[in-house]
């Protein structure tokens, strides 16, 4: 439920430090070296792998959080563009690619790219800022500029004749430096005074639809459109304005141009128009402007790549708005101005609606700038037409469980884009203050339902979020920008939302307490935040107005509401235990699409328990608790009463919310009998009512198919181990006397499943009678038992099994070993065809605990761990295994029972399944590892002899398993070795990164060193040539075949352990070669050994130990090992053995392994042939001393023995001697 937003930010902060000092250390180093006199200078090229480390794993993830930068953009940035100037002003020479191009990148675009990444996460005009503005640069960027466009275009002196490749600039490279440009155009200076080159007229470049003034200084001619004043002056601004005007309308014959071309126009032209915002040099063309901008966006003929683009489009009304502005400046306007103004206002209201959010960030931001620059009457005409907008397609429903109340507004069938368009314009017209304070009452009230507002489309997805996220821009707005009195003002009995909140309650009070259900239960974690900071401005801008404001800011805190399933259960309560009036807004919520309609199956769980926990703080501070829970149960049945059979997540979300409030009832009662000591009439009729209600829904269950099964199973298990307490009340009569809910001690259902076989019995035997209910609830529920244990999803299979030891609860003794007698024949036989039982293994684990309860023979005592066993003899399927594992962690009959199970659990230990998906097994191993470990977190309250019978057949079983390369595996078997440690090294242990050097030298010391539990150390010591080989058994496959770093750290941990040593060294050899002799046919364990020793024997390790290692007998037994198979990679393996131990010299006892070597030249196997003469070619470069060997190595060049002749390989086997 929080995976996609996991408080990024939040564990960005805590990192950013290490992130920042990385790139504050890595910068000059990557800019500059040593020049060798004892100062610096920038590089010429630098590392491509550096430039993406710098920018992707430490700056791109400022981009949630930028304004953690910028204390350090000073120091950052002066330093890149000091770099990237002193290389235009040095390295004055082309960047010609090498063959290692994709290695290296020039110095420059490494600087651009980490520049633009900056403008990226801090945005632009920050950036700029701290390049520098100093004029002597401008005609040095654009000169590079133009060398570059030039090198990297056609024609002479472009760079690209025969034997060149040039490296265009990137657009990152372009980017920064127009940027750059832009900026130093600012310079308050005359061109003519700037400009060192004079370009002639016929050197001008021509551009379509554009007439060159005549006498242009050099520079205003390479820089026209940043030189606006000059532009004025010299009569180009009206040369360009007719140019661009022409650019938007191309004639027919004109090729088409990308949308790129026209943004950059309509760029253009608002960039003029913005900049003139205070002079009157576009007067003159503003209504050309605007009738040529506003007909290319309702014109028909008009380039479609134009209208296809968003930033087109958003740029477009940039310019509609800059150029109303511009009109409305004049105190008197005209006819024309007029209609200029209400075309604007039209248009910018029908862009509300576009399809592409920048277009409607713009087209609200404008129509909130053009309205605070019109006169009273006619903003509130807009606003009058926004909130008419509003209201169209909103349709007026009854409400289906009580037909006389007033209807509500379903905004089922409005166009979501087009309500976040209108509710962003009048969230920006609240931030500008604009409506006056006497129409606040409907603005308000559209505020709150856009609060509350969403929408899914055709897949699924929320695209109702953003309406969400301008109404909490909106409230805030309004908080900061109108007063406490005008604000309490507004009236409240107009407005729907009001309805549901207590009718005394001020417009502040209810916008509070929307915000804090919205902060609490919204799927979005940016709108939870937003309301966060809406009621954080509102009761700090209008102190002591709404109840218990200050303590309900701190409740709902930032932070607090980052995680979902935090702000569902921690927020949410806290707000209601600060007043009844927050709670019962959350209760209401949580039954709509926020809670029990959410899509996420996890969301819908977490709504339910907080709809449990909340109805009970309400009820703890209920006069009548009773009562107050009552009516969360009838909330909760009347919306079941209005489902459809298709709503079955909401049916799904809507049962867990009854198991919830059941689950409260214990407590609940406990507080009604302190308030109500001497009658239970309120708990009676909770419990028939509840009862009732539990029987109609079991018997739906039973009798109807729903679309999504394995929810409504869950939901329907969970209501019944909830129902506990209520079953547990109507039993607790006395010889036919009526039940006494006082005496009676109500246990919540899941606090049921915790208890220990002796409490279960306890429960059992201390109920009285079932009455007629009971039974009925229990027939049900064994009905409805023998579907749901036979579901596969996990999550039914957990409920469906609790579930069934609550019915085992209320049945008799007869009955009782009936039920568990059928859950042992499920288990013990294998089903046929696609039928699970997967369910009946949990739920048999659990009715473990009643057994005792039971009167059985001799021979059935042992009933249930008989069906588990002859199940696991019987079925070797990797998916049943895993699942009779679980089901022993799960109950007390695995601690109960360890001897019988030993066996069982060795053999999950020792799974090495292997299939078409891969190592299968290892779930086997993983759980049979939390199966041991299960067991050895209860070493201390055993005896001796248990400790060492646990220990006995398991831990060198686990050693082995914390040395394998499984990541998964490993890390499991790490915790579980730590149980068998004394707690100082169990601890040191835990600390280790399982993939570590250290950690896989600890484990190699474990045998020398003191630190297993004084009381095992001697029984698990006994055999130390049986621990080393069961360690190596699963080292090798780390130092072979993990991951790069585990192969890493493995060989580098057992080269360190050996030369610690000879006996080390000794030990290891011994092991590995005895693995050879006892593992064969065991290609897991061989390949690698094999790999391993290899890799000793290169290393010089082998060669130490000749005393102890049989040459001539690990021929044999490697010879054995790749006897007639057809794993390339075992026969590889075998070769490098060979070749190793035929290194070691011409001695006899390495006669065998070049003879070997000479056999395998004569495999039909090419591959293996190729590997052969590797080897030889290793040995002969050995023995180039002698002559004989010197002239047969000369003859492995040169020939491809994978297609040799047979005479040409036995020619060289004899000339070798390998025969």
């Amino acid at each position: 439920m929080d995976a996609p937003e996991e408080e990024l930010d939040i564990k960005l902060q805590k990192i950013s430090g290490d992130l920042i000092s990385d790139f504050d250390r890595s910068l000059r180093p990557f800019l500059r070296k040593q020049d060798g006199a004892g100062g610096t200078l920038v590089r010429s090229r630098v590392r491509s792998r550096e430039t993406d480390r710098l920018i992707s794993s430490l700056l791109d993830p400022f981009q949630e959080v930028p304004q953690l930068l910028d204390p350090h953009l000073p120091k950052w940035l002066p330093v890149l563009a000091d770099a990237f100037l002193e290389y235009q002003q040095t390295r004055r020479r082309s960047r010609v690619l090498s063959t290692r191009s994709e290695l290296l990148m020039p110095l420059p675009t490494a600087i651009c790219k980490i520049l633009y990444t900056l403008c990226k996460i801090r945005g632009e005009k920050v950036i700029v800022r701290f390049l520098s503005n100093e004029t002597r640069y401008l005609e040095l960027l654009l000169s590079a500029l133009e060398e570059f466009e030039r090198r990297s275009g056609p024609g002479p002196g472009s760079g690209s004749g025969p034997g060149t490749t040039t490296a265009p600039w990137t657009w990152e490279e372009r980017y920064v430096v127009l940027l750059w440009l832009s900026h130093l155009m600012l310079a308050p200076f005359d061109l003519a005074t700037i400009s060192s080159v004079e370009v002639e007229d016929d050197e001008l470049p021509l551009i379509p639809g554009f007439r060159w003034p005549v006498k242009l200084p050099g520079i205003t001619a390479r820089v026209l459109p940043l030189a606006i004043k000059d532009m004025q002056q010299l009569g180009v601004l009206d040369a360009l304005v007719q140019w661009a005007l022409v650019a938007l309308r191309p004639k027919g014959d004109t090729a088409e141009k990308t949308p790129y071309h026209y943004i950059g126009i309509l760029s253009f032209l608002a960039g003029i128009l913005v900049s003139s915002s205070n002079t009157s040099d576009m007067d003159r063309h503003l209504i050309t402007i605007f009738y040529a901008v506003h007909g290319a966006s309702t014109e028909e003929n008009i380039p479609g790549s134009m209208l296809a683009s968003a930033l087109a489009r958003k740029t477009m009304i940039k310019v509609v708005r800059a150029i109303t502005v511009l009109v409305l400046r004049s105190p008197v306007q005209d006819m024309a101005a007029t209609e200029l103004v209400e075309t604007t206002i039209g248009f910018l209201l029908e862009n509300l609606a576009d399809n592409d959010t920048p277009v409607r960030l713009a087209a609200s931001k404008a129509l909130s700038i053009i309205a605070l620059k019109l006169d009273a009457d006619m903003a509130s005409q807009v606003v009058e037409a926004v909130l008419e907008s509003l209201n169209k397609n909103v349709l007026w429903v009854k409400n289906p469980r009580d037909p006389a109340a007033a209807p509500t507004k379903d905004l089922g069938a409005v166009n979501p884009l087009e309500w976040h368009g209108l509710i962003l314009t009048l969230s920006h017209l609240l931030y500008r203050r604009s409506p006056p304070a006497e129409n606040l009452s409907d603005i308000i009230h559209t505020l709150l339902m856009g609060l509350s507002f969403e929408r899914r489309s055709t897949s699924g997805g929320s695209i109702g979020t953003n309406v969400r996220d301008a109404a909490c821009f909106g409230i805030w707005a309004l908080a900061r920008r109108y007063s406490t009195k005008e604000l309490l003002a507004v009236p409240t009995a107009s407005s729907l939302v009001a309805a549901s909140h207590k009718p005394q309650a001020s417009i502040l009070q209810i916008i509070a307490t929307e915000l804090i259900v919205a902060a609490s239960l919204d799927p979005s974690g940016n709108i939870r935040r937003g309301s966060s900071a809406a009621l954080q401005e509102l009761i700090g801008r209008h102190p002591d107005t709404v109840e218990e404001g200050i303590w309900l800011v701190q409740a709902a805190d930032y932070h607090a509401v980052a995680l979902r399933s935090r702000a569902l259960q921690e927020v949410a309560l806290g707000a209601t235990k600060l007043s009844g009036q927050y709670g019962q807004a959350i209760l209401d919520a949580l039954l709509g699409w926020r809670g029990i309609g959410d899509a996420d199956v996890g969301s819908r769980r977490a709504a339910a328990l907080s709809f449990g926990t909340i109805t009970a703080q309400l009820a703890s501070s209920s006069p009548d608790p009773m009562q107050r829970l009552a009516r969360s149960v009838t909330l909760v049945l009347d919306h079941l009463k209005i489902l459809q059979a298709r709503q079955v997540e909401e049916r799904h979300g809507l049962l867990l919310c009854f198991a919830s409030v059941l689950d409260s009832l214990p407590a609940v009662s406990v507080a009604e009998a302190s308030v109500v000591s001497t009658t239970t009439q309120g708990l009676d009729e909770f419990v028939q009512k509840s009862l009732g209600a539990l029987l109609e829904i079991l018997s739906d269950c039973e009798s109807r198919a729903y679309r999504r099964p394995e929810l409504i199973a869950e939901a329907a298990s969970r209501l019944v181990v909830s129902s506990f307490p209520l079953l547990q009340a109507a039993s607790s009569g006395v010889d036919g006397e009526p039940p006494n809910y006082l005496q009676a001690s109500l246990l919540p259902g899941p606090v049921l499943m915790s208890q220990s076989s002796a409490e279960i019995s306890k429960l059992a035997d201390a109920l009285g009678p079932r009455p007629k209910v009971v039974d009925r609830v229990a027939d049900l529920a064994r009905s409805n038992l023998r579907i749901w244990l036979a579901r596969t999803e996990d999550e039914v299979i957990v409920a469906a099994s609790e579930a069934g030891l609550v019915l085992l609860m209320f049945c008799n003794k007869a009955e009782r070993e009936q039920v568990i007698r059928g859950w042992a024949d499920n288990v013990r036989q294998r089903p046929s065809g696609r039928t699970s039982t997967a369910g009946y293994f949990s739920a048999l684990a659990k009715s473990y605990l009643v057994i005792s309860t039971l009167v059985l023979r001799d021979e059935d005592e042992a009933l249930i761990c008989n069906a588990f066993l002859d199940r696991w003899a019987a079925d070797g399927d990797t998916e049943t295994r895993v699942t009779i594992l679980q089901s022993l962690i799960q109950s007390d009959m695995l601690k109960q029972n360890t001897e019988l199970f030993l066996r069982l659990i060795s053999d999950g230990l020792d799974d090495y399944t292997t299939n078409a998906r891969g190592d299968v097994g290892s779930h086997v191993r993983l759980q049979a590892i939390r199966a041991t470990k299960w067991l050895w977190e209860t070493l201390g309250q055993r005896g001796l002899d248990d400790r060492l019978l646990v220990i006995d057949g398991l831990f060198l079983r686990i050693l082995r398993l914390a040395a394998e390369k499984l990541d998964r595996v490993r890390v499991e078997a790490q915790a579980a070795l730590a149980l068998a440690l004394n707690p100082v090294q169990a601890s040191k242990l835990r600390q280790l990164t399982f993939s570590s050097k250290t950690y896989l030298c600890f484990l190699l010391d474990l045998l020398s060193q003191d630190w297993l539990d004084p009381a095992i150390s001697g029984k698990a010591k006994a055999d130390t040539g049986r621990w080393m080989e069961e360690l190596m058994a699963g080292f090798v496959s780390s130092a072979d075949t993990g991951n790069e770093e585990l192969v890493i750290a493995a060989r580098a941990a057992l080269c360190d352990f050996c030369e610690q040593s000879q006996a080390n060294a000794d030990a290891v050899c011994i092991a590995l070669v005895r693995n050879l002799k006892t593992r064969q046919g065991q290609d897991r364990v061989l390949v690698p050994t094999l790999e391993v020793l290899a890799f000793l024997f290169q290393v010089g390790i082998v060669a130490q130990c000749s005393d102890v290692v049989d040459y001539k007998g690990m021929c044999l037994l490697v010879q054995k090992a790749g006897y007639k198979t057809g794993n390339v990679r075992k026969i590889e393996a075998c070769i490098k053995v060979y070749g190793a131990i035929a290194a070691l010299g011409q001695q006899p006892k390495t006669q065998d392994a070049r003879k070997r070597l000479g056999a395998l030249m004569y495999h039909p196997w090419p591959r293996v042939r190729s590997l052969v003469v590797d080897q030889l070619w290793g040995l002969m470069a050995d023995d180039e001393g002698r002559d004989e060997h010197a002239a047969a190595a000369a003859r492995l060049m040169g020939v491809d023995w994978g297609r040799a002749e047979k005479g040409a390989v036995k020619s060289l086997v004899e000339g070798l001697e390998l025969a």
